[in-house]
């Protein structure tokens, strides 16, 4: 097993930070309907969020993102799913220009947040594939409220939901 920093190349661009935010969603279905839909988001990062849908959503499918408060708008696109809940499907996605601020929020670069963290031991929800990664204060307040990260899997060569350990759990 390897020790995998979440913080670190190209895994993670950004800190991410638990935020709820009033937006409105459009595009297109497979079937070629246009769509509107109301929701929020649940977690923010200066190159996308994790939003809460009713409507299922496809991987790189495009959409408008806009922000309810601020009155402005940005494309997205998905880039996975992360859960199935209750309310809803919760997504990934990602700014189509990274350059967009949307969240006029400043972002901490990787190579800000300090690396003495002892890592979080998580499995893959998919193949239960086990990986040492290293979360950070700031960043586990918002695994916690989310109930597990979005990473790629090696094994199933794909973006999946990382969910903590039964053995690391039982130890808390």
């Amino acid at each position: 097993m390897h020790e995998r920093k979440l913080r670190r190349g190209h895994r993670r661009r950004s800190e991410r930070l638990p935020q709820r935010i009033l937006i409105q969603l459009a595009g297109v279905t497979e079937t070629g309907e246009e769509f509107l839909e109301n929701s929020q988001t649940l977690m923010l990062s200066r190159y996308g969020a994790s939003i809460l849908l009713k409507r299922k959503l496809v991987p790189r499918q495009e959409l408008t993102i806009r922000r309810l408060d601020a009155r402005k708008e940005a494309r997205v696109r998905v880039a996975g799913k992360i859960a199935d809940g209750n309310e809803g499907y919760v997504y990934a996605v990602e700014f189509v220009d990274p350059q967009v601020n949307l969240w006029e929020i400043e972002f901490a670069s990787p190579s800000d947040a300090d690396e003495t963290e002892d890592p979080v031991y998580l499995a893959c929800g998919c193949c239960g594939k086990v990986e040492a990664v290293q979360v950070g204060e700031p960043k586990l307040k918002g695994f916690e409220a989310a109930h597990g990260v979005l990473l790629y899997c090696i094994n199933c060569q794909a973006m999946t939901r990382w969910i903590q350990s039964a053995d690391e759990a039982a130890n808390w």
